[in-house]
């Protein structure tokens, strides 16, 4: 029910509580109150009405004991009665009775009472009590106080005055009494109503408008605060609650920061990563880890759908572990190899709580480590080739028959030392390409007028291209800046470009070293031949170190399978670029970038 509801309400519990806590203290004094003013006013009702036996007893006693005849002490004991009792209250009943319990006379108009018997003064007459006090109830239903008192002379009980007095305007005044403080009971209950409900609303108040702070602080505001009107209990508690919801906002604030960076953090992590919850349900991940697994999933799937594991997890991991996923792309049949790192997340009591996936895309290592034996391998062959050589020529020399004949000793010797030359050669570039990937080989740079060590290096090949009778053009744009560069390695890498060119040229062909502007400031040098060129499938690892496209004429005509690559690291000690363009059959051109001689792009 609706008034139900006011005992939902912490107010009105306080303004009812006080309110009968007050209405009880208010009762209990009026109890008491009522009870001591009733004990009071009876105990004035008494004693005065023995006050008045006392003084008439004195009285009386004197005319019981003259020796005048009944009538004459009837008289004056009706005259001392009519003095005493008649003015001071009309109301009241007074006997006189002799010591056989007589009434010798009475205030009373019914005088027929004079000459009978009054048996309530007969304890009196006997001695048993000093005094007898009644409160009985009168023949009209009104209360009345009886007091008998006995009339002494030498000691001796000769009478007893006998009193009744209504107790009606006693209680008249008692009841006005209580009237009064009824009404002085209910202003004072409205009053303290009223009092308490402000108190309620000074207690309740600032509460509430705490709660709809609180309110408004679990939907995420947190940048109203509570009034603070006063500095006592109440004053302090919003206080407090300002200075929570402050240390609140901040540590949001700073989650919500900590969330960011951990976001940042993870979309541009190398790694992939993917967080569960305790049954293997995805909770995190970031967009590398979808870029790895090339798919997209959603929050709520199993570990088991997003991960083509041959053994399916079953969560809670206990112990972490390691395994690898081999993915294939079925568009270019490209197979992506891919290292899954397990690590469980344990609470501070050793809970499995959750599981942290990290993805590493393991295809660059795994190709860099079949490239590093593919390396080691070809050393070892391009090393082998020619100490088997000078081994079989030397152990030819060493049997004795081809030293007595000079010719063919002499052609032993030239080949030993063509093959020891030749791994020289291999060594010197070797040991060349491995400081420049140690970064080791300091650049000795400088400005450089390209246009002098283009006309320098056509010079060095004119002659071996005359001989082949192959046509040498040099073109040089007009206005070509000067370039930043190391002298000495920009004429290694012509060198080689060009020996390749010649090589693989036939007679009748043609080389062109040419050198222009790009927009962006950097001179592209480009040497293109109309050589032999070099197929499609082979031109994405032509720069790779010992890869040949036709080993067998590669090693007969002298070269290491080193001279592009160490081509390439140089061009890029530079801050250049470098690379290929061939069509097989028709011819080849390869092309490098130097920075020009300026500050804002001299490196």
């Amino acid at each position: 029910m609706k008034w139900l509801r006011i005992f939902n309400s912490v107010q009105w519990k306080v303004v009812i509580i006080y309110i009968l806590l007050l209405l009880i203290a208010v009762q209990l004094i009026g109890v008491y109150f009522f009870r001591n003013v009733e004990q009071y006013y009876e105990g004035n009702f008494r004693n005065r009405l023995q006050t008045q036996a006392e003084l008439l007893q004195d009285k009386v006693a004197d005319a019981m004991g003259s020796r005048e005849n009944s009538q004459n002490q009837r008289k004056k004991i009706d005259e001392l009665i009519q003095a005493l009792f008649t003015l001071d209250n009309k109301t009241d009943v007074v006997q006189v009775v002799d010591q056989d319990g007589i009434v010798l006379s009475t205030s009373s108009d019914n005088k027929s009472l004079v000459g009978q018997k009054n048996v309530k003064v007969s304890r009196v007459l006997q001695g048993d009590v000093q005094s007898d006090v009644q409160i009985r109830p009168s023949p009209n239903g009104q209360r009345q106080m009886l007091v008998s008192y006995p009339v002494m002379e030498d000691g001796l009980v000769i009478g007893a005055i006998y009193i009744e007095a209504p107790m009606e305007e006693m209680y008249k005044t008692i009841r006005t009494i209580n009237n009064y403080l009824i009404k002085i009971t209910l202003v004072s209950l409205v009053g303290t109503g009223i009092l308490g409900v402000v108190l309620a609303r000074t207690i309740t108040n600032p509460v509430k408008e705490i709660t709809r702070q609180a309110t408004v602080m679990a939907e995420g505001n947190f940048d109203r605060k509570v009034d603070v009107k006063s500095q006592d209990e109440i004053g302090q508690l919003a206080s407090s609650f300002n200075h929570l919801a402050h240390h609140l906002r901040e540590a949001l604030s700073q989650k919500e920061e900590e969330k960011g960076k951990l976001e940042s953090v993870l979309a541009n992590m190398s790694d992939g990563v993917i967080a569960t919850d305790r049954r293997g349900r995805v909770i995190v991940m970031n967009r590398r880890a979808e870029e790895i697994l090339n798919r997209s999933f959603q929050h709520g799937e199993s570990i088991n759908q997003v991960l083509p594991l041959a053994q399916p997890l079953t969560p809670p991991l206990a112990e972490e572990r390691e395994t690898y996923l081999e993915l294939n792309d079925s568009e270019d049949e490209h197979l992506t190899v891919v290292k899954l790192t397990f690590t469980p997340i344990r609470r501070p009591g050793r809970e499995t709580v959750g599981l942290i996936v990290v993805l590493q895309d393991v295809t660059e290592e795994e190709k860099l480590d079949r490239q590093r034996k593919e390396f080691v391998a070809n050393v070892s062959h391009e090393l082998r080739t020619p100490l088997t050589t000078i081994k079989s020529y030397l152990e030819a020399l060493d049997e004795g028959g081809a030293m007595e004949e000079k010719e063919l000793a002499s052609r032993f010797l030239r080949v030993t030392r063509q093959e020891a030359e030749r791994m020289t050669r291999l060594i010197h570039d070797l040991l060349q390409l491995s400081r420049l990937d140690a970064e080791k080989v300091r650049f000795h740079k400088q400005p450089l007028l390209l246009s002098e060590v283009l006309e320098d290096a056509a010079d060095r090949f004119s002659v071996q291209c005359e001989q082949k009778e192959i046509d040498f053009t040099l073109s040089i744009s007009d206005r070509l800046p000067r370039v930043y560069a190391d002298r000495d390695q920009v004429d290694q890498v012509l060198d080689n470009l060009l020996s390749n060119a010649v090589k693989y040229t036939q007679a009748g062909g043609s080389i062109t070293l040419s050198a222009r502007k790009r927009s962006d400031g950097f001179i592209t040098v480009s040497v293109a031949d109309t050589g032999i060129g070099i197929p499609k499938k082979d031109l994405e690892r032509i720069f790779d170190r010992f890869y040949r496209v036709d080993k067998a004429r590669s090693r007969s005509m002298g070269g290491t399978g080193l001279g592009l690559s160490i081509a390439r690291e140089m061009i890029r000690g530079h801050g250049g670029e470098i690379g290929i363009e061939s069509q097989y059959g028709e011819g080849t051109t390869v092309s490098f970038t130097l920075p020009p001689c300026e500050p804002e792009v001299v490196r």
